[in-house]
């Protein structure tokens, strides 16, 4: 079995790190002596794996003083295990020889004469401590969830990626998180959520969120951070918290990789590989995906109109269908220039193309049951787009330990567009219509960031960074009304709209850190300078927007034992209204729901406050806590109507939300491994209040998931998963309650380098999303659902050499 150079100079780094302070800043490369001894004897040997066998690639041996066990000297191995260390001063020594995989052995009694030259130790044997599967190493799974001072460290173990294809399907198995009906991610029942990649913001990888979560294969995942009340060092935007998508960094030597197939009902279909390798210092990944997705979804929507004179009731009936393909592929590489400075450069690439057919039949009563207008819309649309990303990332590590310089950029381009073509159908001939929408959309983003990292002493750290963010989107919607005179096609001013918007962010950031052996402290400040120009230029309207934002945070924490601790948090966050909220195009697709942005919409802020103990060992644990949001503007979706009885849907500043609870995590083993559960659930009040907009809804909510994993005969392993999401108030009414359940069985295959899975989402096909709306103007109750429920096989691949390295390979 053969270790790593990587892993095993860092292993040699570290034991320098902590030598005593005469000379524990000073490293030593490969076969380079320490200069403290210089005109000494020399020690040549070989490390092997047992009599006869051959060596072991890249061992690290470290010479320690036999007074003090104190690091010396120390060397890495070569590729046939032969090692030297020169220049070594005449004494005692014990020699440490290490390697990932195999079991620490310890050499006294390592003599050193005055008179000798060199010393030849001869084979220095050391034993597997893991089992050898062709090449194929095993480790243990880490804890699920680890809980750092501002933040939940979720850890991506075998069992969510059996049942996971992409980024969305892990997602809903973190717990506090869930997706709304688009599959927007949402924490604690609320969207207004900033997603980062690799602590880059996900628009980078394109405009449409739920679309890059469906196109990221989860074993690509190492773990999911996410952070209610985030220290400064991260964004300062989304109002109900961050989270961060850690992708996997290989540093295992030689090749490895692996390649997954899911075939599904109703051509949903997926396929997925990666491959990594790594020689020296040079080490190069690649990965790419492809997906076919296909959805048939119901709505229905009662509205009973209060406005005007003569009260009407407005029924939609509607199904539909959306397809979909998507393509993303990417390519890393990484040099080590040495142990302290590295490099990093990448491309994405993503490409999706979708359509969609709907059929929505309209009907408006009177109170007495009397037709008054009836007519069918149907709907085709198609369109697709693309989007680039280049990155280049440096590290410079010093001396002390976690003393470090990043540098990261990214700069992505893309665009998308897409045409829709409507028919109106109606017995009433002034109902009759015949439309096209065209959209063209093109955008581009740089990204840059330095953070410095100084640890004042072992106990204190100080860590700043800077960060811009500059960006643009172009946006043509163009609408065209058929002319039953002429036949043609003529051009709507009215509800076509061309919009430009640009934005730049500089931020800088400081956060301070202390310790003791009992009590930790985090208290950071962020600031915002945040531009946005906005032209309206079918118009010819142009206006900008200036925000200066702070975001102080704190986090206190006490331990009460080993893997026990309690924990007092509090973050300011700001909510800034995103492109699409403030453009004012006007969305006709749906001519009794029409929707368009608001270009006054101003910044929400939200204060956020939690109170938590938390203790996680390694057969399990709980977090439970005390939490609190409250903001004074929120934004929101506000709807009203005419006496027509059409609704217009946009985002407005409302005034008071307001959400208090309790919330708890759990993970649990039993009967060893047999049986693992993890889970979360939360009970909280939430309310929404306006003066002005005449808003004032309350109620006591409640929301959980639960995940079980049950190890079976025969290698197998059956998983269910059940999620509900409570009803909740919201702007002018409450959504009900979201009940999802999944399950599935695998099987490990070919001495556990291949898994076989069969998975079913939404058995029972409740994933219905439910409304009740009442203001003085209106009532309304409205439904969507989407009516199949997914089944696949998948098929997953690992090959080369696999290891805990950057999370579990699985």
């Amino acid at each position: 079995m053969k270790g790593t150079f990587f892993l095993n100079l860092l292993a040699l780094v570290s034991a320098i790190t902590i030598a005593p302070a005469s000379y524990a800043a000073i490293s030593f490369p490969e076969n380079i002596p320490n200069p403290r001894f210089a005109e000494g004897g020399k020690l040549v040997g070989k490390v092997v794996e047992g009599p006869g066998a051959a060596g072991v690639s890249f061992a690290t041996v470290a010479l320690l003083a036999a007074r003090d066990s104190s690091l010396a000297s120390g060397a890495v191995a070569d590729e046939n295990g032969v090692f030297t260390i020169a220049n070594v001063t005449p004494g005692n020594y014990i020699m440490r020889v290490t390697n990932m995989g195999y079991e620490t052995r310890y050499m006294p009694n390592i003599r050193v004469a005055t008179e000798a030259n060199m010393t030849d130790l001869g084979n220095i044997v050391i034993k597997p401590e893991a089992q050898k599967l062709n090449e194929v190493t095993i480790k243990g799974e880490k804890s699920m969830i680890v809980d750092d001072i501002d933040k939940k460290i979720v850890n991506i173990g075998k069992d969510m990626l059996a049942t996971s294809n992409n980024v969305s399907d892990l997602l809903e198995k973190v717990p506090a998180v869930s997706l709304d009906e688009n599959g927007n991610p949402q924490v604690r029942g609320k969207g207004n959520v900033v997603v980062l990649i690799d602590g880059k913001p996900s628009n980078l990888y394109g405009s449409d969120l739920p679309t890059i979560l469906q196109s990221f294969p989860a074993n690509l995942i190492e773990r999911i951070d996410v952070m209610t009340t985030p220290s400064a060092k991260y964004e300062g935007e989304g109002a109900s918290g961050v989270i961060d998508i850690i992708t996997k960094k290989t540093r295992i030597r030689g090749t490895n990789g692996g390649m997954r197939l899911s075939l599904g009902n109703r051509n949903n279909h997926n396929a997925s590989g990666n491959i990594s390798y790594r020689a020296g210092k040079l080490g190069v990944n690649a990965s790419v995906s492809g997906q076919n997705r296909n959805m048939i979804w119901k709505r229905n929507l009662t509205r009973q109109n209060l406005i005007s004179e003569n009260a009407s009731v407005l029924e939609q009936n509607g199904t539909g269908g959306n397809k979909g393909r998507n393509l993303f592929g990417r390519v890393g590489v990484n040099y080590d220039f040495n142990e302290k400075n590295s490099l990093e450069a990448g491309v994405n690439y993503s490409r999706d193309q979708s359509s969609n057919l709907s059929n929505l039949l309209n009907r408006t009563s009177g109170l007495q049951g009397i037709v008054l207008e009836e007519f069918t819309r149907l709907n085709n649309s198609k369109g697709s787009g693309d989007n680039v990303n280049f990155s280049l990332d440096f590290r410079k590590k010093f001396a002390e330990k976690d003393h470090q310089l990043n540098f990261n950029s990214s700069y992505s381009l893309g665009g998308s567009d897409g045409e829709s073509y409507y028919n109106q159908e109606s017995v009433i001939d002034s109902l009759l219509r015949n439309q096209q929408n065209f959209r063209d959309n093109k955008r581009h983003s740089l990204y840059l960031n330095s953070d410095y990292t100084w640890p004042i002493t072992d106990k204190s750290t100080l860590e700043v960074g800077l960060r811009s963010r500059m960006s643009s989107n172009d946006n043509t919607n163009a609408f065209y009304d058929l002319n039953r005179e002429t036949g043609s096609y003529t051009f709507n001013p009215s509800i076509s709209n061309v919009f430009g918007y640009k934005d730049a962010t500089y931020t800088g950031f400081m956060t301070f850190s202390q310790k003791t052996d009992l009590w930790g402290m985090r208290a950071g400040l962020r600031v915002t300078d945040y531009n946005q120009d906005i032209n309206q230029i079918s118009i010819n309207k142009a206006f900008g927007v200036h925000f200066l934002t702070l975001v102080p945070t704190l986090a206190l924490t006490r331990k009460l034992g080993e893997t026990s601790q309690v924990k007092l948090n509090y973050s300011r966050r700001v909510q800034r209204p995103e492109a699409d909220w403030l453009n004012p195009y006007t969305d006709v697709s749906d001519p009794r729901n029409i929707q368009s942005g608001n270009p006054n919409l101003r910044p929400e802020f939200t204060h956020k406050a939690e109170m938590g103990y938390s203790n996680y060992e390694a057969n399990g644990g709980w977090g439970p806590s005390l939490f609190m949001d409250y903001s004074n503007n929120a934004i929101t979706r506000i709807r009203t109507i005419d006496e027509t009885g059409v609704s217009l849907t946009r985002f407005d500043n409302v005034g008071r939300e307001l959400s208090y609870g309790f919330e708890t995590d759990f993970t649990q083993k039993f009967f060893g491994d047999v049986l693992k559960v993890n889970g979360s659930g939360r009970v909280y009040r939430s309310e929404v209040v306006s003066t002005v907009a005449q808003i004032d809804n309350r109620t006591w909510s409640y929301s959980g998931n639960l995940n079980a994993f049950v190890t079976l005969p025969l290698d197998f392993r059956a998983s269910a998963y059940v999620n509900y999401e409570g009803p909740r108030a919201i702007a002018q009414g409450t959504r009900e309650g979201v009940f999802i359940a999944n399950m599935g069985i695998r099987k490990e295959l070919l001495e556990k380098k291949a898994t076989i899975s069969f998975n079913v989402q939404d058995i029972f096909l409740s994933r219905a999303y439910k409304s009740q709306l009442a203001t003085a103007t209106y009532t309304q109750n409205s439904l969507w659902q989407q009516t199949n429920r997914l089944v696949n096989l998948t098929f997953q691949y690992r090959f080369g050499k696999i290891s805990a390295g950057g999370g579990d390979d699985a």
